[in-house]
């Protein structure tokens, strides 16, 4: 049984395992852009980036192990708002804490960085995300039409959730009551602590 969740800043370290997750098949399925990133494009992108990484990346590590991440995009300090994006990069973690995710990066931006409004997107072809945004009962906003063309040939669409401050206190706790006791346990004790470098 896995006894310890925590939080960090995405190190040097993690360039080449953001590179392997982002170009799994099964990331690269649910991401906006689904071409395979070239190893130099992805080094040049972590090296230009990696400054403002540090405290909108985190990565999430089980047992030591890195295992997934959140990220707060387009963050506006002046209206306190932003989008939130997540991904499971191993399959081999604890039942529920893929689905606890977007409560992890929630977490983040209502309690850590102020947050009053955040936004999460999801390509309508993610039906795994779009149940777990259903459980949460996360409010959906808005479907968008614009079409996005995959190189799988399929056609897909976005789907664009919000939630406000006012909404979250309730929403962590009908979340929480989702995850599995045991896994409940690690997303709490992760929540409580520290950011760790």
């Amino acid at each position: 049984m896995s006894n310890q969740l925590i939080l960090r800043q995405v190190r040097e370290g993690d360039r080449w395992v953001l590179w392997d997750w982002r170009n799994s098949d099964r990331i690269r399925r649910v991401s906006v852009n689904d071409a395979d990133i070239p190893r130099a494009d992805h080094d040049a992108w972590f090296s230009a980036n990696f400054g403002l990484m540090r405290d909108r990346t985190i990565i999430i590590e089980l047992d030591g192990s890195p295992v997934g991440w959140y990220q707060i995009e387009h963050w506006d300090s002046a209206t306190r708002s932003g989008e939130w994006g997540i991904a499971l990069g191993e399959t081999g973690v604890p039942m529920g804490l893929g689905g606890a995710l977007p409560l992890l990066a929630l977490s983040h931006a209502f309690d850590r960085l102020g947050a009053v409004r955040m936004t999460g997107r999801v390509l309508q072809l993610n039906a795994g995300m779009i149940s777990i945004m259903r459980r949460l009962q996360i409010p959906l906003i808005e479907a968008l039409s614009e079409a996005i063309h995959r190189e799988t040939g399929e056609i897909t669409s976005m789907v664009v959730y919000q939630i406000r401050k006012s909404e979250w206190r309730s929403t962590l706790e009908h979340g929480r009551m989702l995850v599995p006791v045991s896994t409940r346990a690690l997303i709490d004790r992760a929540m409580r602590e520290a950011i760790q470098d």
